[in-house]
């Protein structure tokens, strides 16, 4: 009688390892499918948040409005909220890009070229506003003599006042050829502490020297608060 070899045949036992290991296979397989849509998810969330850096910020901690060196400002927390409103995100992010490529999205946190006044309460006038994309570009020379004029001599400075709508420049009583309509004027303080006298003479010696290479327009107010443009050399 021949005799059947069944060396070759799986036992039971190996059968129940090899489902053991296909079973273990198949929740390895989910649970690494799982594990890569929670990084996908993350690392999106992560680069929409690097997009929009103001996101970051611990807004609940911040006040609503700051006081800069006397001058009251509206603060990221407020701007946070105004982003959220109609398509603002979208043309803050457009705006941040074209300041960025043209090197000059460091001279001052680009938020702050938005603020339109200290007394938008006053004025019942919304704090922020973002100008026409037509505007932007009046604005990379006055950043950049700030940059490369006034920033090294006095250090760094705080936007208070930048783009201006026709109803806010109107309310402040501001002229009807205000830079700020325009998108060329900025009013800053200095972040440094300085008197009023220990200020003045720096800055009318950058205009003396560097305005009309610039076509720069300056304005000194009370205080240590004054106003740069580069769209007419002038001073005031």
């Amino acid at each position: 009688m021949a005799i059947q070899d069944n060396s070759d045949r799986p036992t039971g036992n190996t059968r129940n390892q090899r489902r053991r290991l296909i079973i273990l296979g198949g929740l390895l397989l989910i649970a690494i499918i799982i594990v890569l849509l929670f990084t996908s998810e993350k690392t999106r969330d992560l680069r929409e948040r690097l997009i929009s850096p103001i996101e970051l910020l611990p807004l609940p901690g911040i006040p609503e409005v700051y006081d800069i060196q006397g001058y009251p400002a509206a603060s990221e927390r407020v701007f946070s909220r105004f982003l959220k409103q109609n398509a603002n995100q979208a043309l803050f992010d457009k705006l941040k890009n074209f300041l960025q490529i043209n090197r000059v999205d460091q001279v001052v946190s680009p938020f702050e070229l938005l603020r339109q006044g200290s007394d938008w309460r006053d004025l019942d006038e919304p704090p922020f506003a973002i100008p026409p994309v037509e505007n932007w570009g009046s604005m990379i020379y006055t950043l950049r003599v700030l940059q490369r004029e006034i920033v090294p001599r006095i250090g760094p400075v705080t936007v208070v006042s930048g783009w201006r709508t026709t109803s806010y420049n109107s309310k402040a009583g501001g002229s009807k050829g205000s830079k700020h309509l325009r998108f060329c004027g900025l009013d800053v303080v200095p972040q440094n502490k300085f008197t009023r006298e220990q200020l003045v003479p720096v800055l009318r010696d950058i205009h003396k020297h560097k305005g009309k290479e610039w076509n720069m327009g300056l304005g000194i107010y009370k205080g240590i608060r004054f106003h740069v443009d580069t769209c007419g050399y002038r001073r005031w």
